[in-house]
């Protein structure tokens, strides 16, 4: 895998390129003076040497006025590098490089602010670059010869992905994985969607397909593949802290390709959704009635009281996904529920902490 510090060059490069582009350049060259655009004097320097964008770049996320800061501050390139105009510079020389920052994870981070709580809508292009949409070959009934999508995944590194064992266990007609796509149905949607082949799977030895115990699953890819800002893996909670996190009351997230209610047609767009984490206590309460549910310390368990909202059927596999910062880490998969957002019953996710080493184990 790539080095931290050279994987976070690369994107904050690209998303420097991206505000940009098209912006009206002040027209100097490194060195030369200039002017910000709160009229403070400065020095067109490389975006690398100039702490304050650069940090702003990195925090552009949380500040809506960022991204037009940045493209008035442009003075032009070096090859593909911004020059921007560096305030508070001294004038009378280039800035001296500053130290390169501590690196950026090479997982986690969304192309997109989530700063409001998310109703089942579609994501935004790039939300979730590592979301995964699972390919079966049509069915032997089926006149198209077009691939089915019927279950979400995730990208946890370059060559694994993590889904649910229900979306691989017995499906020999599942072959390929499709990464980076928004809406599965449009070839104008501005996404430019990859499709790698399925070199191994492991299904949990575990796995009861009928209570859904153990319900995860690892896909090795035929190779690995080159992340970029559309395409790369969610982190896993390795670190104690995570691990150790109480999720009960949080709002994580989920997204998917699946139905907008209970026995309707899949969405070809990409849906988001935030649900809350309930305790086992009421999990449990709620799947009582159900004999062959197993609630324990393998899974946890989130939605609405009221219900309305919730993952429905093609959205099995796919991440639940919690913030820390600005850093997503995947603490569930996709796994059951009892038909879609029905009133005091949350759905069931299998939890990665518990199976943490599993999955560190099949991924050798």
């Amino acid at each position: 895998m790539r080095r931290a510090s050279v994987w976070w060059w690369a994107v904050a490069l690209a998303a420097a390129l991206a505000l940009a582009a098209g912006a009206r350049a002040q027209g100097g060259a490194e060195g030369d003076r200039c002017a910000s655009p709160e009229g403070r004097p400065g020095v067109c320097a490389n975006i690398r040497r100039c702490a304050p964008l650069l940090e702003l770049l990195r925090s552009q996320r949380q500040r809506p006025d960022a991204a037009d800061y940045l493209r008035r501050s442009v003075c032009g390139y070096d090859a593909l590098d911004p020059i921007v105009c560096c305030p508070g510079a001294d004038t009378r020389s280039p800035p001296t490089p500053a130290p390169a920052p501590a690196p950026a994870p090479e997982c986690g981070f969304s192309n997109a602010s989530h700063t409001r709580v998310v109703g089942g809508w579609p994501a935004a292009r790039g939300a979730w670059p590592w979301m995964v949409a699972l390919g079966y070959r049509p069915s032997a009934r089926s006149t198209s010869k077009a691939p089915r999508f019927l279950c979400g995944a995730s990208l946890i590194s370059l060559r694994h992905v993590l889904t649910a064992a229900h979306c691989v266990y017995n499906r020999q007609d599942l072959y390929f994985v499709r990464l980076g796509e928004h809406d599965l149905e449009s070839d104008a949607d501005g996404a430019s969607p990859e499709d790698v082949a399925i070199r191994d799977r492991r299904v949990h030895e575990g796995y009861n397909p009928n209570s859904f115990v153990n319900d995860i699953a690892l896909l090795t890819l035929e190779r690995d593949i080159t992340p970029t800002l559309a395409i790369h893996p969610i982190c896993l909670p390795l670190a104690p802290a995570q691990r150790e996190r109480n999720l009960v009351g949080s709002m994580p997230f989920i997204a998917g390709w699946g139905a907008k209610h209970f026995s309707g047609p899949s969405s070809s767009e990409l849906l988001e959704l935030q649900i809350p984490v309930v305790t086992q206590e009421k999990c449990k309460t709620a799947f009582e009635r159900f004999k062959t549910a197993v609630i324990d310390e393998r899974v946890l368990c989130a939605g609405y009281e009221k219900g309305g909202k919730d993952a429905c059927q093609g959205d099995s596999g796919g991440p639940l996904m919690a913030p820390n910062g600005t850093t997503y880490y995947q603490i569930g998969v996709v796994s059951y529920g009892y038909r879609c957002a029905e009133p005091g019953v949350p759905g069931v996710y299998t939890r990665v902490t518990y199976f943490l080493d599993w999955i560190a184990k099949n991924m050798k």
